[in-house]
């Protein structure tokens, strides 16, 4: 298995709600929360932020899900931020 299938990842993510959406701010942020909290994965990071941390595709499937679940809630944007820890050549370490 090639090494960047083998690092660990920690992805943010930040919820952007939307005061024009259907569903109010709330809502949109604590539905971007129960994806994350559904992937098993997931720890808060703050109060619009949920914090992943895993296996490579763990972590980028979850955050799809958390991505998914805010935009249909309405939220206006989610800004995203993901590292890799340890054995990641193709992320430049190494």
């Amino acid at each position: 298995m090639p090494g960047y299938e083998r690092a660990e990842l920690t992805a943010e993510l930040k919820v952007i709600p939307s005061s024009e959406a259907e569903n109010p701010p709330r809502e949109q942020v604590e539905a971007a929360k129960r994806a994350a909290s559904d992937s098993g994965i997931a720890s808060e990071a703050g109060p619009e932020v949920t914090a992943l941390a895993g296996g490579r595709r763990e972590v980028l499937e979850a955050s799809l899900r958390v991505i998914e679940a805010a935009l249909d809630a309405g939220a206006r944007a989610v800004e995203v931020r993901v590292e890799a820890e340890g054995e990641a050549e193709r992320f430049g370490a190494g």
